[in-house]
């Protein structure tokens, strides 16, 4: 039997490890640390590690995972931005990443966009001083607003296919549209996805091609009093032109499952520490943002699709056979 070591594992994980990891065929020792230079010790003697959301895979950590014997990385996140993947192909640690429900983060995209269009953040804080005043609360229906996709991959699909039952005009723009969504969306350039959408969703990998993709250029091209939605990844926008464009009254409002530099903070336990982080502090004291710590995904049915993809991957890796989730 196959020993794996699984970074970051919270009682969840634990709990599936213990009950899928035999019928996979591997011993697994769950530790809840994150992968860090500190603790790559940890996993010698270990043909493969797991890992989720980790701050970053560097070489000098291939480097000690290879000298003690780790032969994969197996991730039980889609994004393996997060890892050196050059370094790992050219020094023979393979790397596979993860697949799992789209509903999870499509449906929590949607309710977002309802969440940020009806005003529920500064609705809420109100409420919670008793001030019942409903005036200033006056929202928007999505069947009346042009929504536009950035990304129409698994994600991105799903989200244009549950907003289709809104009744709202919805755009996409893609590298590789998607002929399953031909009546769906209307596929158009950026441009015009930018100049005519009320509210934009972004459903993009992170890599140097999306570095900033909503960059101040972008943002600028945007309609006045649009809304903009991230439940991908945060290095998606421009943090800083977005502040400005939110205070210049340029857009209308945002909602944020992730933001920039957000590995930093996210998954950690802060209280009664200075973050020192004024992107987080400026947003957070927007009425108008709403911002969640990357729960998109978090449900019960990817907690297994997690565990039990990477555990197959693995499985498959070692057996020689083909593994689509395989990236290096």
């Amino acid at each position: 039997m196959r020993k794996l070591f699984a970074y970051a594992c919270g009682r969840e994980e634990v709990e599936r490890y213990a009950r899928f990891a035999a019928g996979y065929g591997f011993d697994v020792t769950c530790c809840p640390e994150r992968p860090l230079p500190e603790n790559t010790n940890l996993a010698r003697g270990y043909d493969c590690i797991a890992i989720a959301a980790a701050r970053g895979i560097t070489p000098a950590m291939i480097d000690d995972y290879l000298a003690g014997g780790v032969k994969l990385l197996s991730s039980r996140a889609i994004g393996v931005d997060n890892i050196d993947l050059a370094y790992a192909k050219a020094h023979g640690l393979a790397v596979t990443r993860n697949t799992y429900s789209a509903a999870s983060v499509a449906d929590y995209a949607v309710m977002l966009m309802l969440m940020v269009t009806r005003q529920t953040k500064a609705a809420l804080l109100r409420n919670l001083g008793q001030d019942f005043n409903y005036e200033c609360f006056r929202g928007r229906e999505l069947h009346t607003m042009t929504v536009g996709i950035i990304g129409t991959g698994n994600i991105g699909a799903v989200t244009a296919k549950r907003l289709s039952a809104f009744g709202c005009r919805l755009l996409a723009w893609s590298r590789r549209p998607k002929p399953e969504l031909a009546g769906v969306v209307t596929d158009v350039d950026l441009d015009t996805l930018l100049r005519e959408s009320d509210l934009i969703s972004l459903h993009l990998s992170s890599n140097p091609e999306t570095y900033h993709f909503l960059d101040r250029t972008a943002i600028g091209k945007m309609k006045p009093g649009a809304y903009v939605v991230n439940t991908a990844r945060g290095d998606l926008i421009e943090t800083a032109a977005l502040i400005d464009a939110l205070e210049s009254g340029h857009l209308a409002g945002a909602a944020l499952d992730v933001f920039e530099g957000d590995r930093s903070v996210y998954y950690l336990d802060h209280k009664n520490k200075v973050l020192g982080n004024h992107d987080l502090a400026i947003l957070n004291a927007m009425p108008n943002v709403i911002m969640t710590p990357h729960l998109a995904f978090w449900t019960d049915t990817v907690a297994d699709d997690m565990v039990k993809n990477s555990l197959e991957a693995a499985r498959q890796f070692f057996a020689g056979e083909d593994c689509p989730l395989r990236v290096v």
